[in-house]
């Protein structure tokens, strides 16, 4: 998954990129880690044509040994929740959602990061909002920070169209977000973490939906 990644925080005065990303330096790989990534590679390279879903897996490994170039505007009001803004930890899973008015999320899957680290994560959280209705389908998450930022606690802003309006299946996006910058407060900020796109298949009364999320997380690396 080589190639650029930007992202313009901005607006959360535009300004341009005169660096136009730079190449984010991963740590050397030991023998042994090369191995054991070679290892789970080939595994899910088998099982892909039973299970399409792992394509996905093998891009959020690929982040893990061939780092993207990352590039980041950040905004002059809200804060980075991480300290290294310029690494990249990406997720991918399936994802779940039901409720009417208040419900459950839940996710898990794989995800990889810059570190460079490979691993298994899973996520649950109780969602508040304009929505009814359950759903399910494929969730990518994208946090600029290490995979230590990406657990833990957050809360999300999410908003979706569907899936009326594309024969029972929805469109999402969401911005997420720390309790707390990068360094303790008396008077925690909301700081940015990163972003989630989701298409999901269900049914809801309602074309579309916005909903706020407290979600925690846990992460177990496979690889470091």
């Amino acid at each position: 998954m080589a190639g650029a990644f930007h992202l313009n925080l901005s607006q959360l005065s535009v300004r341009p990129d005169p660096a136009r990303g730079r190449l984010v330096p991963g740590l050397s790989l030991s023998a042994r880690t090369s191995a054991q990534r070679s290892v789970i590679k080939a595994s899910l390279e088998l099982e892909k044509p039973v299970n399409s879903r792992l394509g996905a897996a093998l891009d959020v490994l690929d982040i893990s040994v061939t780092p993207p170039a990352v590039s980041v505007i950040k905004s002059p009001v809200v804060p980075m929740a991480s300290h290294r803004s310029s690494d990249l930890t990406a997720a991918v899973g399936p994802t779940a959602t039901g409720g009417l008015g208040y419900g459950i999320n839940g996710s898990s899957g794989f995800y990889g990061s810059t570190v460079p680290e490979f691993g298994v994560f899973g996520s649950v959280g109780v969602v508040f909002g304009l929505f009814a209705g359950f759903g399910a389908g494929l969730e990518y998450t994208f946090i600029f920070g290490t995979p230590n930022d990406f657990a833990g606690p957050f809360l999300c802003f999410q908003a979706s169209i569907g899936p009326e309006m594309f024969g029972g299946c929805a469109v999402g996006g969401s911005l997420l977000f720390s309790i707390g910058g990068p360094t303790p407060s008396a008077v925690a900020p909301l700081a940015f973490m990163g972003f989630t796109v989701n298409l999901t298949c269900g049914w809801s009364p309602f074309p579309v939906s916005a909903t706020v999320e407290w979600s925690n997380t846990w992460i177990h690396p496979l690889i470091k």
